[in-house]
């Protein structure tokens, strides 16, 4: 069972306003001792703001004003009674609070608030004056005086213990009846269960009166539309004065974790309930949260997942023509928007690869100057805007260098003779060397791609000559073929 005023039913969001209050000053005294611990202060700042949210629209300068005290070692004014014009001001600046770590001297802290906060120059005349401590720990110092000091001021005190509080020394600090006026929890995740208690003897202490209304949170959340980038959400409104919505999405793992650094949100009017993801990761599932705005209050949301589509990648990727020095590849593209492909290669065992960009239009690529006789891995990668495809991933093998395999000499004279031979497909160029059988000095020359013939001149008569063919390969050379041949008389 649960107290009404403390739990929601579920899908309901309990609305707290404290109606009729005009005006008071209160205070908030907080320890910032290093028992606390960063994590844990975070968890009084929503306490703190959870107790200012009733009062969120009174706060002015000739209303409700409130003030923040946090102490350790020394006390510090966080800010002043007259420091914010409205509730929204307010919590932003709890929100922003600091945290200083250090000794915990209570007594140092509510002397403070006394001296600073509710001296004759900053009080006003008939209005509620209230401090709320909110401690970890025993005070390391005497904490009757100056607990006294501000009773004797007519500052109503609430002492709110967590942990290892003293109990009989908040008991002490707090104003009379104590039921009234002390709270203690055993731990700091349990801090939010006290609000609802707390809030409420906060202002009737105020002389207001604490209202709650029920109302429901949005519902049915419809994920649909999905594309790569972009999803449509809608949901059923909540009822009640709802002043928008909060939309946060945020990308999953694929073990389901939140990448929370990618987290985004959206706010929308109260009237809206449908709008358009935009700029989503390709082929990943999203946690998204609807939440409804009430008055600087959050209400309750409503969650739910959905995935978008992924980028197709290429299909019947394949190498179609290998030779020793290139392979050349083709695809069938895939979805639209296409902005180019990435192909990345390298030889198999190797660590490094090499890169090549390719436009949209393309469906088919050689690459060149590669190793013959070399199994490589070629990857390719469509790109789409701000997104990469599905890659596809093949293999292909370059062929060993080939020789000339049919070479001749013609027209053989006693001064010369032409060579001649069948082309080797993919060489760059053949070099055609000759020398003496006998040895002597070597001579060759570099002839290009296309050609089949070689007219050598200027030998000597009858007499035997080596000549070869060594066809190329870039800068590769590849086996050569020879042939002897004697010069006419």
């Amino acid at each position: 069972s649960c107290d009404p005023s403390v739990c929601s039913p579920p899908g309901k969001y309990i609305l707290r306003m404290c109606r009729n209050v005009y005006a008071a000053d209160v205070v908030f005294v907080v320890d910032g001792s290093s028992s606390i611990g960063r994590t844990n202060f975070r968890i009084i700042k929503t306490f703190m703001e959870g107790l200012v949210i009733p009062f969120v629209n009174v706060v002015s300068q000739n209303g409700v004003r409130f003030g923040v005290v946090q102490y350790s070692d020394d006390p510090r004014t966080e800010f002043t009674l007259s420091r914010y014009a409205n509730g929204t001001e307010v919590m932003e600046a709890i929100r922003n609070l600091g945290y200083k770590s250090g000794n915990t001297r209570t007594g140092a802290g509510l002397k403070y608030a006394a001296d600073n906060f509710f001296g004759p120059t900053v009080t006003r005349p008939g209005v509620s004056k209230i401090v709320i401590l909110i401690t970890d720990g025993k005070s390391q110092d005497d904490v009757d005086d100056p607990s006294l000091k501000l009773k004797n001021k007519d500052v109503k005190v609430f002492a709110v213990g967590i942990k290892n509080a003293d109990t009989r020394e908040l008991k002490t600090v707090a104003s009379t009846p104590t039921e009234e006026f002390f709270f203690y929890v055993t731990d700091f995740k349990i801090l939010g269960t006290l609000l609802p208690l707390v809030s409420r003897r906060v202002c009737t202490t105020t002389g207001g009166i604490l209202v709650t209304d029920s109302t429901t949170g949005p519902s049915n959340l419809i994920i649909a539309e999905q594309t790569a980038d972009s999803m449509r959400i809608q949901w059923t409104e909540a009822d009640g004065p709802v002043t928008g919505y909060r939309v946060q999405y945020v990308p999953l793992t694929s073990l389901g974790q939140q990448i929370t650094t990618e987290r985004k949100e959206l706010s929308l009017a109260a009237g809206e309930t449908v709008t358009v993801l935009q700029g989503l990761r390709a082929g990943t599932e999203y946690h998204i949260t609807v939440i409804a705005q009430y008055a600087n209050n959050i209400g309750e949301s409503v969650s739910g997942k959905g995935r978008t589509m992924a980028l197709s990648g290429v299909s019947n990727f394949r190498v179609v023509e290998a030779g020793s020095s290139f392979l050349r590849l083709a695809w069938v593209p895939g979805g639209e928007s296409l902005q180019g492909y990435k192909i990345i290669y390298k030889a198999r065992g190797d660590a490094q690869g090499e890169e090549k960009a390719v436009s949209a239009s393309a469906v088919s690529h050689t690459l060149l100057n590669l190793l013959p006789n070399t199994e490589y891995i070629i990857t390719i990668y469509p790109l789409y805007l701000q997104q990469t495809g599905v890659s596809s991933t093949i293999s292909g093998k370059t062929q060993q260098l080939e020789g000339v395999q049919r070479f001749s000499a013609q027209n053989i004279s006693s001064h010369g003779m032409v060579v001649m031979w069948t082309g080797v497909r993919g060489v760059t160029g053949y070099r055609i060397s000759w020398e003496l059988l006998s040895g002597g000095q070597l001579q060759n020359v570099d002839v290009e791609a296309n050609k089949n013939a070689f007219a050598i001149q200027n030998l000597q008569a009858n007499t035997n000559y080596l000549v070869k063919i060594t066809p190329l390969y870039g800068t590769t050379e590849g086996p050569a073929t020879s042939i002897r041949v004697k010069t006419g008389q």
